[in-house]
């Protein structure tokens, strides 16, 4: 009895190892598409975020940064510091949108 259950379980785990089975979860599409959906918020806020810095002075943004609610972009309150730093996030999260596959919006 011993045998055949330890030659059963060597075959299914070798089994499993020649095929590439990892035991995990297939990535499905719609995690994928969630991410992207995701994503794309997150290049809107960033979008929103520059726009509005691009528009105000620096002495104003300098007046108005600890009232911003943009933690995950930036901590500063120095206009070129904001505006670096929102475009290397954007440019992370768009690399991570490619990697995902997500379709671009026209």
């Amino acid at each position: 009895m011993n045998n055949k259950l330890l030659l059963g379980i060597s075959l299914v785990s070798m089994m499993m190892f020649v095929s590439g089975c990892s035991g995990k979860m297939p990535y499905t599409e719609s995690n994928n598409v969630e991410e992207c959906e995701i994503i794309n918020k997150k290049i809107a806020k960033i979008d929103k975020f520059t726009d509005s810095v691009k528009n105000t002075s620096a002495f104003h943004l300098e007046e108005i940064a600890p009232a911003m609610t943009t933690p995950d972009i930036t901590v500063s309150n120095n206009k070129s510091k904001m505006l670096r730093d929102a475009k290397s996030k954007k440019e992370a999260l768009l690399r991570e949108e490619q990697r995902l596959g997500c379709k671009v919006k026209i």
